[in-house]
């Protein structure tokens, strides 16, 4: 009887450090990613989401992207387009959102800013889901309006 005390005491002892596990209330979440819609042909519009936590903002590079203006369309153009990036509680879902953001445009090798106001980017809104691989985005510049969804590679 002597030995099965100090043994049972030290069981639940045990048991009690073992039922302590790390109870994190935050998920794990990248601290960077990048992630890449689908496209098929090399003319096709495609978008890149080059995600970093550890920055003041994200960027979202959007290739051969064409405006809807009124009827008419714009020529295809690459913008790089840098927004303020959270996750949902479940780290899972990235938004980027913003109003009044300077979009940059690729000439050649380089990115300029797009100048004057009707160049802003305004009532951005743009989902990722790596998880789901799905991607929503959707945005007013250049005199029209870009939106898009689909899938991620």
């Amino acid at each position: 009887m002597k030995k099965l005390i100090p043994a049972l005491l030290f069981a639940a002892l045990f048991l009690t450090f073992a039922a302590c596990g790390d109870d994190k209330d935050e998920p794990e979440v990248p601290k960077t990613q990048k992630l890449e819609s689908e496209h098929g042909q090399a003319n096709d519009t495609y978008l890149i989401w080059d995600i970093d936590m550890n920055q003041d903002s994200s960027s979202i590079y959007l290739y051969n992207a064409v405006f809807t203006i009124g009827e008419a369309t714009s020529p295809a153009m690459t913008l790089r387009i840098d927004a303020p990036v959270t996750v949902d509680k479940s780290g899972k879902v990235y938004t980027l959102a913003g109003t009044g953001i300077m979009a940059y445009m690729l000439r050649g090798t380089t990115w300029m800013p797009m100048p004057g106001d009707a160049y802003m980017v305004n009532n951005l809104i743009s989902t990722v889901n790596p998880g789901a691989k799905t991607y929503t985005i959707s945005f007013d510049c250049h005199g029209g309006h870009f939106e898009k969804e689909g899938k991620l590679q």
